[in-house]
């Protein structure tokens, strides 16, 4: 009996809550993509440490934590997941925004709210026609389908765009580029030019130079970072009606699939910057204005503790990385292409000690690192029988990729920066998705309501209901 009275005085609370919660005007939306609760607690050790500084949304009044299966797998793709945070609909792996068929369209938070006078803003670090940000516009049975996501684009009239360029802009006759000039946006695809882009008059559509940002890590300068598109989206959007902006740090994902514990920790601070301009805007509106922000899944099973170092962390010791994975293996990828059968064990370990400074901050390799990248190194130069199972299992190169055009040196620098992922004190399960729940943290206008366990499928409608929208 207690134990029911305790429910119904608990459910009563919720209802009070819900009945006194502010109705917000503006509306930021922000998903980490592949950002866990410990990639977020990573980020904020390592600026604690190397910064005297953190990540702001970890300590948001409100948290709650998400589901985020698909009706695929207890384990969801970005395309699932973020058809079920746009339009609160589960539906299968790697579908956009449409039901489980793959014909019934669904309607995203942000088409709603387009009707209504809000204006809208959708903007990512990776192509602006990949998963997460395609749902709140487009709908296709495969997120694989970055032509017809692409045309879709401008149809959807909202706002504000930014983010890499359309994967596949041309097919035949179509090019998505003269489709949005067609529908009136201002294209924009310069970093010194955003100064400009609330001035236009019309729509704005911001594109990298390349089909996705650059890493936080590569520090480059002359590229757009999600920061910039943040700021540049809130100047354009500004409405006395309100906006919705959708904010993706799409990289956190991909640093997590190649195991990249340092990139991944920065990647996640460069999305911290972009959510600090959001609550920029929050400190002069505080009660017009809802931040939410979560994650569409977990990925790499990312863990703070590693078998090798129980009981012990070093995380400043990422940064002794000082650039991504990818820009990694390109060094190295030319290194051997210019040193050809002359590139030997001895060159494989005077690169690696060079990136990441090995001797300095403590970091030193031990024997069984060394016969790791040895046994990387052969992997790479010497047939092996088992290259396929080793590929997968050891460093991420699917057969498919092994053996066609896949660059076999990326098993060097995986190698490598597990070992430093190690030495640092975390681990990885999976270059995977995992089904881990993720956090949702709030702040500002109705943000109440968002504590507690629930479905990602709840976010949009718990939006919804502060807006007081049915659908």
């Amino acid at each position: 009996m207690k134990s029911i009275i305790t429910f119904i005085l608990a459910s009563v609370f919720c209802i009070s809550i819900h009945a006194q919660a502010q109705k917000p005007k503006y509306i930021f939306l922000c998903i980490g993509d592949g950002m866990g609760l410990v990639q977020a607690q990573l980020a904020d050790a390592y600026l604690r440490e190397q910064a005297k500084d953190s990540i702001p949304f970890l300590y948001f009044p409100y948290n709650g934590l998400q589901t985020t299966y698909s009706l695929s797998s207890k384990i969801t793709c970005s395309a699932a997941a973020g058809t079920a945070l746009a339009c609160g609909v589960k539906t299968k792996a790697n579908h956009i925004a449409v039901d489980e068929t793959g014909v019934t369209k669904l309607e995203s938070i942000a088409k709603t709210l387009k009707q209504r006078g809000f204006k809208i803003g959708i903007i990512t670090s990776v192509s602006i026609d990949h998963a997460t940000p395609a749902v709140f516009y487009a709908h296709d049975s495969s997120r694989n389908s970055y032509h017809n996501i692409a045309m879709q684009l401008p149809v959807s009239n909202f706002d504000f765009f930014g983010g890499g360029a359309f994967v596949k802009p041309v097919d035949g006759k179509q090019n998505a580029y003269a489709e949005l000039k067609k529908y009136k946006y201002s294209l924009i695809t310069s970093p010194d030019s955003l100064q400009y882009a609330s001035q236009l008059g019309t729509k704005v559509c911001v594109f990298d130079k390349k089909t996705e940002l650059a890493y936080g890590i590569d520090n480059m300068p002359h590229r757009i970072t999600l920061a910039q598109l943040m700021s540049t989206a809130i100047e354009c959007v500004q409405s006395p009606q309100g906006f919705f902006i959708m904010a993706e740090g799409g990289k956190i994902d991909w640093a997590c699939h190649s195991n990249d514990a340092a990139t991944t920790v920065k990647e996640t601070i460069e999305f911290s910057k972009a959510v600090q301009q959001a609550m920029a805007w929050y400190h002069k509106y505080p009660n017009e204005t809802l931040i939410i922000v979560t994650a569409d899944h977990e990925t790499g099973g990312m863990g703070v503790g590693a078998a090798l170092y129980p009981y012990y962390t070093n995380i400043s010791l990422l940064a002794n990385q000082t650039y991504s994975y990818v820009e990694c293996e390109a060094a190295l990828s030319a290194k051997i292409k210019a040193l050809g059968s002359q590139f030997t064990f001895d060159s494989c370990m005077a690169f690696v000690t060079k990136a990441y400074a090995i001797g300095t901050n403590n970091l030193y390799l031990q024997a069984y690192d060394s016969v790791r990248l040895q046994r990387a190194y052969n992997f790479v130069f010497q047939s092996n029988a088992d290259a396929s199972g080793d590929a997968t299992l050891l460093y991420n190169i699917s057969p498919k990729a092994l053996y066609s055009s896949g660059n076999k040196a990326s098993a060097i620098v995986i190698t490598m920066n597990k070992i430093i992922a190690e030495k640092a004190g975390i681990g990885w399960t999976t270059y995977a998705h995992t089904g881990a729940m993720v956090p949702v943290y709030a702040i500002g206008a109705g943000s109440e309501l968002f504590q507690g366990l629930y479905d990602n499928t709840d976010i949009p409608k718990k939006i919804l209901s502060l807006l007081e929208i049915t659908k």
